[in-house]
């Protein structure tokens, strides 16, 4: 055996150094015997090849000397058109190689005879047959190709032939026969053009049949927290196939990155307290005109306060760049915008013997601060704080949120404190902001209601936030209010300021409650210069007292409208002295009604409505407040 082991390690290195099979491997069987091997696998040729080998091994571990076999080997007929030619691996011993092919049938039947005229020769372990597999017309479209095999389909005995002459056993040993299709392999980053990577893109490997075909997809992947994906080893020929990588950019959605400091930061550039540079202008360009204008500050406000849900000018989401076109961009004085658009729906050619890496850009119109695409991540409102010490059930806490960044940035919170039920059964929300030192020069939050234990009646502006440019919006039992400084950050929220009130009445006493009346969503924040912060959740605590009914209304009741005149917002606020029925419509001077902005009953407070009039056409209008003793009326200008 000691021989057999140095004979078979000397044949093999003989191949190599006579080109021989330099790509054939041979499985070892590990029981004695004579044999012929198929190999686990075989890589299938390119459809520019036109054919595909599979090489065969002998093997014999018996003190048998073997002089000569016969077998038959089939393949999949469908794939292969026939066999060019069955040729010997290892010519270093005299020999006559006989086949024969049977296409319809799919097989070859291979013979091989040692013709020396050595007594003592034995024909050596290693590789020894190379089929030619020619290619059937449309190889390249194939989805699977049958493994090769022994089978029994066509039976054939397998025979080898000692040195004296006698039959002995060939055992025909398939260690798998698979023919593996060619592969590729493709990598490449997405980046921010702020620099970071942009995480959580769809990036779809495409194909195409050459010369002529329609482009199907292969897989996709999301790009990881550095923007990167990577197709490794995917099943395509690319002398066969056309590949491209594709993103479609028109149906993507951005995440959590465009809030109400990228509309202050818009404005910032407008009024040119800022000065943009580079890729500052396709940031703050919603509505794709190729300028900065008041119209992108105001697009920007209305996009996230949700007056409309996609940019003007049918602007998308999303935009990409090649290295070349950043390069020319980046940091510029220049405005690029009505020269180098960029691209929504991206794709890249890849073709062969070209890098495999490549490197490409992302930007997200609207994002002025540079928050980069899915950067932001908001912990799901489902995820409860930890109740306060004395609190029994978590029902009576506020369930709040984590907005978190993947960069490094300030943390404060927005504090929804402990609160209580006052007269009447009103219950105000303040919603005040704890900084740590730093200075908000923008805001947003959401705010759900359990609108079986909560009735929203109304907003109070602060005076921190009373000059601010904001918005309210109130569906679906959800209240959302933004806003930000248009005085040149002159007004900041500063730590421990109270940005609005929410004004709720109860409508079950606390010992009826299943559920948190209140959680909030939507929250996001940006500091003086415009940059986001992270929020950290906090408690609040909703206690209910009292559930008592009944009263009068006003007496002297108090209404303003601001801004008054208007072309578009404006904000009712008014008193009530006492719980009871209170309607308010705007009308017109012949009394026509328009909107109702109220009519319901209402505890002791004071409210305040933000009405949108810009459907109205110009003229005077009456703002008026009403109960059963009583009315109030005030001019309202629409301009």
């Amino acid at each position: 055996m000691l021989m057999k082991k140095i004979l078979l390690t000397l044949t093999f290195s003989l191949l190599t150094i006579f080109g021989f099979g330099q790509t054939t491997t041979c499985p070892i069987p590990s029981t004695a015997g004579v044999y012929i091997n198929l190999d686990t696998s075989y890589l299938a040729g390119t459809v520019a090849q036109g054919f595909t080998n599979v090489d065969l091994c002998f093997y014999n571990n018996t003190s048998t000397k073997i002089t000569a076999f016969q077998f038959r080997v089939l393949y999949d007929n469908s794939a292969f058109s026939g066999i060019d030619t069955i040729t010997s691996l290892n010519t270093s011993f005299a020999q006559n190689l006989k086949y024969s092919v049977s296409q319809a049938s799919g097989y070859a039947t291979v013979t091989m005879t040692y013709t020396g005229s050595l007594s003592t020769f034995e024909i050596p372990s290693g590789p020894i047959i190379r089929l030619k597999l020619h290619h059937v017309t449309g190889f390249a479209s194939l989805t699977s190709i049958a493994n090769m095999t022994f089978g029994t389909v066509s039976t054939y005995p397998a025979i080898a032939a000692k040195q004296d002459g006698t039959d002995n056993t060939l055992t025909l040993q398939n260690y798998g026969g698979v023919i593996a299709p060619q592969t590729m392999s493709f990598k490449g980053t997405f980046t921010n053009v702020t620099g970071t990577g942009a995480k959580n893109l769809t990036v779809a490997l495409e194909k195409k049949l050459k010369p002529s075909g329609s482009w199907v997809q292969v897989t996709s992947q999301l790009t990881n927290l550095q923007g990167k994906f990577n197709f490794t080893n995917v099943a395509i020929d690319t002398t066969g196939y056309f590949v491209r990588i594709k993103v479609q950019g028109d149906t993507m959605g951005v995440g959590n990155v465009i809030s109400a400091a990228d509309a202050q930061k818009v404005q910032d550039y407008v009024l040119g307290t800022q000065t943009p540079t580079g890729f500052d202008f396709y940031h703050a360009d919603v509505n794709g005109d190729n300028n900065l204008t008041i119209s992108d500050a105001w697009g920007t406000f209305g996009r996230i306060s949700g007056r409309f849900t996609q940019w003007p000018n049918s602007v998308k989401d999303v935009k990409f760049f090649t290295v070349a076109q950043y390069n020319t961009i980046n940091n510029s004085s220049t405005n690029y915008t009505s020269t180098i658009a960029g691209n929504t729906n991206f794709t890249f050619d890849i073709i062969a013997g070209q890098p495999d890496s490549v490197t490409f850009y992302v930007l997200v119109p609207g994002d002025a601060n540079g928050t980069g695409y899915h950067m932001a991540r908001m912990t799901p409102i489902e995820v409860l704080i930890t109740p306060q010490p004395g609190i029994e059930h978590q029902i009576y806490n506020v369930i709040d949120t984590r907005v978190e960044y993947d960069f490094p940035t300030s943390s404060i919170e927005v504090n929804v404190p402990r609160i209580s039920v006052q007269e009447g059964n009103l219950v105000n929300v303040p919603v005040k902001v704890l900084t740590n030192g730093t200075e908000l020069g923008s805001l947003q939050f959401g705010l759900k209601y359990n609108d079986t234990l909560l009735e929203f009646k109304g907003v109070e502006t602060k005076s921190a936030t009373s000059s601010w440019v904001s918005y309210l919006n109130t569906n679906d039992n959800q209240i959302d209010w933004g806003g930000f400084d248009v005085n040149n950050h002159a007004k900041p929220l500063r730590d421990g300021d109270e940005a609005v009130t929410l004004q709720f009445t109860a409508k079950q006493p606390q010992s009826t409650w299943e559920t948190s009346p209140l959680w909030t969503t939507n929250k996001f924040a940006g500091n003086n210069q415009c940059k986001d912060l992270e929020i950290t959740p906090t408690n609040g605590i909703i206690q209910v007292y009292k559930m008592t009914m009944g009263g009068n209304l006003m007496g002297e009741d108090e209404m303003t409208v601001s801004p008054n005149p208007t072309d578009d917002f404006t904000t009712i606020t008014f008193k009530v002295k006492e719980y009871g029925h209170v309607k308010l419509v705007i009308k017109d001077l012949m009394g026509r009604e328009y909107n109702v902005i109220l009519d319901g009953s209402v505890p002791k407070g004071k409210y305040s409505y933000m009405v949108d009039l810009g459907q109205l056409s110009p003229g005077i209008y009456v703002a008026h407040l009403r109960n059963t003793n009583s009315s109030i009326y005030q001019k309202v200008v629409v301009e």
